[in-house]
């Protein structure tokens, strides 16, 4: 009969243990965050994040801060922007293509900002695309923020068409490692965003890794390499990557037109077919006379001024809802200094 009870008792803690498992999985499987801390450091909130969600999330060293939290089955992007508010930092979701493990460990060392990216092999960790430039004023609506379902038509096309074209999803980058070259064919359904990276991938022969990162708004950080004779000097500093400033400073090598069809094709029929009535409209302002145009030009840029205003309206409630006293006079300090230096904001 004992032996029976301790049978019972054991088979029950078993169950309660496989039920919690199967609960912590389903969490991170959703990427669903509870936690409530006040003023802690930014990397142990990350160190949280990370064990409730089995998510790497690399912190760039030139990130600082503290950070206060009250949140409940919250989804980890969007902690992560509270995360981001407070301490004036932008995150990102990375999907390098690499060829070997050595690599890999080389490309988190440059998003640490332990390296430059020059000499290294992720000089394409500094390219951006046309539209998240300027360069194709109108179209920002149709970036897309979260990174999800992939649709895409992509038709014997480089490498580095395709990473244009995934790049419409603006809180991701694909970042191939220099030198990888390849022709991709793809045809996607609403597939996840990682799926379509893996597809890529494959078809260049390369593996590819997923994670966060956190990289400071601006920086003046620096890579600093060992001079001559051992010294470590200013002059042999070199900037370190950082979103969006140094991570992604250069433009991509693609020609309007060219970048143009890879926006579109990763778009859906009917956002494909609202670019195209934006196109139209673009083209039909083009052929006004002059005073017509700039009168049409000047409605544009007023709507984008307005759509401007409410983004940062809704910026400022959300630090305002998401921050501390402390946190914020902290900021306002640190916004001061940067004016009395002369520094933009």
């Amino acid at each position: 009969m004992p032996k029976r009870r301790n049978e019972q008792v054991f088979a029950g803690l078993l169950a309660g243990v496989l039920l919690w498992g199967g609960y912590c999985a389903y969490r991170a499987h959703t990427n669903l965050v509870t936690l409530r801390v006040r003023n802690m450091d930014v990397r142990w909130v990350i160190s949280k994040l990370e064990w409730q969600t089995w998510e790497r999330i690399v912190v760039n060293k030139n990130v600082h801060g503290s950070v206060t939290l009250n949140v409940r089955n919250v989804p980890l992007e969007e902690v992560l922007n509270i995360i981001g508010l407070q301490t004036s930092a932008r995150w990102t979701a990375l999907y390098p293509i690499y060829s070997t493990r050595r690599s890999a460990r080389t490309f988190e060392k440059v998003v640490q900002g332990d390296l430059s990216p020059a000499g290294t092999g992720w000089l394409n960790l500094q390219k951006t695309p046309l539209w998240q430039l300027g360069g194709m004023t109108g179209f920002a609506n149709l970036l897309r923020a979260e990174n999800k379902l992939v649709s895409a038509q992509i038709q014997d096309k480089d490498l580095d068409f395709a990473v244009l074209a995934l790049s419409r999803f603006s809180r991701a980058q694909v970042v191939a490692e220099d030198g990888t070259k390849g022709t991709i064919n793809l045809k996607l359904e609403q597939v996840p965003f990682r799926m379509a990276v893996a597809r890529v991938a494959k078809q260049v022969r390369r593996k590819w890794d997923e994670f966060y990162t956190i990289q400071p708004l601006q920086s003046v950080a620096v890579v600093r390499q060992e001079a001559p004779g051992g010294e470590d000097k200013a002059t042999q500093a070199q900037p370190a990557p950082s979103i969006p400033a140094e991570f992604v400073c250069e433009p991509a090598t693609k020609s309007p037109e060219q970048a143009l069809e890879a926006f579109l094709a990763t778009m859906s029929p009917e956002e494909r077919q609202k670019t195209q009535e934006q196109i139209a409209t673009l083209a039909q302002i083009n052929s006004l006379p002059p005073a017509e145009r700039q009168q049409r030009m000047q409605e544009m840029v007023s709507q984008a001024k307005q759509a401007s205003q409410q983004d940062t309206m809704q910026r400022i409630q959300n630090r305002l809802k998401n921050g501390t006293v402390e946190q914020r006079v902290a900021r306002d300090r640190r916004q001061l200094e940067k004016d009395r230096r002369g520094e933009k904001p």
